[in-house]
């Protein structure tokens, strides 16, 4: 009677492990969901919010369920810095940064945010042919991993009283990113009044007046409701924006190989689809401000040379030192050749 029992103990834990393994193998047992949760400083109500919100769906259904992402809109985690911080503790595991924030995990990234280095969008998809594959390189030797990089629109300022000078702006307190120290830097070294600040608390300091003009995107403006302090626009691109999805490298390698392609693969093809919506999105913003009374100031010739001399300047002391030399000349290289008709 034992030796029966003991071998139909025998029969069971046989049948049951082997069932389990075949499961395993199939993937027909119960598979961890791995939860992603994504910060971003900007609105939930904008173009990029509701691009998250898709890139969501999208990584649930390419992972079969599997991969969770939960983004976090507003600012809600602070802003870039405090989203870098919460990044290397795994509070978060994923977060859009932008320039300012990508800086602090690239810093050559600040290049490409140069004052009137990059002029147009096609100077821009040349430099990026190169620029890119240098931040990856960069990125490798970190804990970081960028799922997808994009453009994300050009910066200009905005201001209570007109701005068409250097000097116009000098009088102003000009509101920027906490994260662009490199670019503070520069302003400083050309007499701008420079208050750093998150994007979350610029509205509070626009209606205090402790700023009274902005170095921002059109895109970002609206969303937020910031023009109702401001009714200025110097029609000046100065710089290209970038914003990338980055995840810690933990959670990274948490997603598997075959999860991983998957994932790379809808969100760079969502950046496509984004990056080509961009100049209408930015149309649209300043049409929506204009109609609001935004007025849009445009320099003549020889007030856009002020602005470019004047940046010249006071970059002069930063290549080398906080700006990437081998990059800015690389970049040199390139809008020489396009500017040219190469």
């Amino acid at each position: 009677m034992k030796r029966r029992v003991a071998f139909l103990i025998l029969i069971f834990f046989s049948v049951f492990f082997t069932v389990g393994a075949v499961f395993a193998q199939r993937g027909g047992g119960a598979q961890e969901v791995i939860e992603v949760r994504l910060a971003s400083p900007l609105p939930r109500n904008s173009d990029w919010g509701r691009g998250l919100e898709r890139i969501a769906a999208d990584w649930l259904r390419v992972t079969n369920n599997q991969v969770r992402l939960r983004v976090i809109h507003d600012g809600l985690e602070g802003g870039e810095g405090k989203m870098l911080t919460s990044l290397n503790a795994n509070n978060i595991q994923a977060g859009l940064f932008t320039s300012a924030g990508l800086s602090e995990i690239c810093p050559a990234v600040v290049t490409l945010s140069v004052p009137f280095l990059i002029r147009n969008e096609v100077e821009l998809d040349r430099v990026l042919d190169k620029a890119v594959p240098f931040f990856e390189d960069k990125l490798s030797k970190t804990n970081y991993v960028a799922i997808c990089w994009s453009k994300g629109g050009w910066i200009n300022i905005f201001s209570k009283e007109a701005v068409v000078t250097p000097d116009d702006l000098r009088r102003q307190r000009l509101g920027t990113s906490t994260e662009l120290k490199d670019i503070n830097i520069t302003f400083r070294t050309m007499g701008f009044q420079i208050v750093e600040t998150d994007v979350v608390d610029l509205g509070t300091k626009l209606a205090s007046n402790m700023i009274n003009s902005l170095y921002l995107i059109p895109e970002a403006i609206v969303p937020m409701g910031l023009h109702r302090n401001l009714s200025n626009m110097l029609d000046m691109s100065l710089a290209p924006v970038m914003g990338a999805i980055i995840m810690n490298r933990v959670t990274w390698n948490k997603l598997g190989a075959a999860r991983q392609r998957s994932i790379v693969e809808v969100t760079r093809k969502f950046a496509i689809d984004f990056e080509t919506s961009m100049a209408k999105t930015s149309a649209n913003a300043i049409a929506a401000m204009r109609k609001d009374g935004l007025k849009i100031n445009k320099p003549s010739q020889a007030q856009e040379e002020m602005w470019r001399v004047d940046v010249t300047k006071a970059m002069t002391t930063l290549i080398g030192t906080t700006i990437d030399r081998d990059l800015y000349n690389q970049i040199n290289d390139i809008l020489a050749k396009v500017r040219s008709g190469q």
